[in-house]
């Protein structure tokens, strides 16, 4: 006999991830490897009459993600939970398993967000984050002439409780009583704020970024997906939940990292 409710687990937001461009994934058809081609900046140059110009050439480096992240998460039971389920057990343990690779795919991406811009990280660790702090990784952004369309910051819980004593954002830009499902917590100086508890740690605090989708890229090779086994052999059922996936840094001065105040 079971209980008629299962006390399912927390589960915070998973935001990183999705923040940044998936449109690269479409194009891996075969293999593991998405190559991408990256346009050089073109100069100008001053018209000389009866001169033929000289072309450029347009194509940079190329950047590449390799899907070489594979991860997964199993529940077991006994085959007789088929015939007695009555909590819904088998169902939660599926959102439960997906729920956690999903995590890995938003820690993983989350892990490089330290190396954008350089590895220049704004201001130092355990900082309160600030109005100031927000002006100064908007500016570095503007100055490196990112498209202000799309961008986003992503801190984490103490980030959020330091936006809430700022006025002016409470006031103008706060509008729920609290984040949505997937993270959002509003909109400031025309970006999507999202809170994240799968930010990689620092010292005393984690790295947080603001961002254009294209500073990096995610292809997921495999989707997310839950399968039940039954090993009639060992008198048990697996359920297990897996993906593929890969990601890699686009463009270094799309984003920027700061620290946020704790972990």
């Amino acid at each position: 006999m079971f209980s008629q409710d299962v006390i399912q687990h927390t589960q915070s937001n998973l935001v990183v991830g999705n923040a940044f461009t998936h449109k690269y994934q479409k194009d891996l058809r075969k293999g593991y490897k998405v190559s991408i081609p990256v346009m050089s900046e073109i100069s100008t140059t001053e018209v000389t009459p009866g001169t033929q110009p000289t072309a450029q050439d347009g194509a940079g480096t190329a950047v590449s993600i390799t899907i070489d992240k594979w991860y997964e998460a199993s529940i077991d039971c006994s085959p007789l939970i088929e015939i007695e389920d009555t909590v819904g057990y088998l169902k939660k343990a599926a959102v439960s398993t997906s729920y956690a690779v999903n995590k890995k795919i938003d820690t993983t991406v989350g892990s490089i967000l330290s190396a954008l811009a350089g590895g220049s990280v704004q201001g130092s660790d355990g900082q309160v984050f600030t109005d100031d702090i927000f002006r100064a990784l908007v500016q570095t952004l503007d100055e490196n002439d990112v498209p202000d369309d799309g961008r986003f910051l992503i801190g984490d819980p103490s980030t959020k409780s330091n936006l809430l004593n700022i006025d002016k954002f409470v006031r103008g830009d706060f509008v729920n009583g609290s984040p949505t499902t997937n993270g959002q917590f509003g909109t400031l100086y025309n970006a999507k704020v999202l809170i994240s508890n799968n930010l990689t740690a620092a010292t005393t605090g984690n790295y947080g970024c603001y961002a254009h989708p294209d500073a990096i890229g995610v292809v997921i090779q495999k989707g997310v997906g839950s399968k039940m086994w039954n090993l009639g052999w060992k008198f048990q059922l697996m359920l297990i939940s897996d993906a593929a996936w890969g990601y890699a840094e686009m463009r270094d001065v799309f984003g920027k990292s700061f620290y946020t105040e704790s972990s």
